[in-house]
């Protein structure tokens, strides 16, 4: 038994979801919030390495020195 081909018009319909304002403003949201912790996590860690961490004190100093840099950015970037 052979299956009919269906015509252009006879098709599937799709199903086009176009976002609300709101949808789109807690999308944007979310991604600039991500985008923030992204820059964030590195600060954290260089903070926790230069108090925490046995190195020589230069490589401390240097690591405190970039995560200070870091929160300053990560805003720029987050928004």
């Amino acid at each position: 038994m052979r299956r009919r081909r269906r015509a252009a018009g006879d098709g599937e319909a799709y199903d086009i979801v176009t976002p609300t304002e709101r949808e789109q403003v807690e999308r944007s949201i979310a991604r600039r919030r991500r985008r923030y912790f992204l820059v964030m996590g590195p600060c954290v860690a260089l903070v926790l390495f230069g108090f925490f961490v046995p190195a020589p004190t230069p490589v401390r100093v240097a690591a405190l020195t970039i995560a200070a840099v870091l929160p300053p950015l990560a805003v720029i970037i987050g928004s």
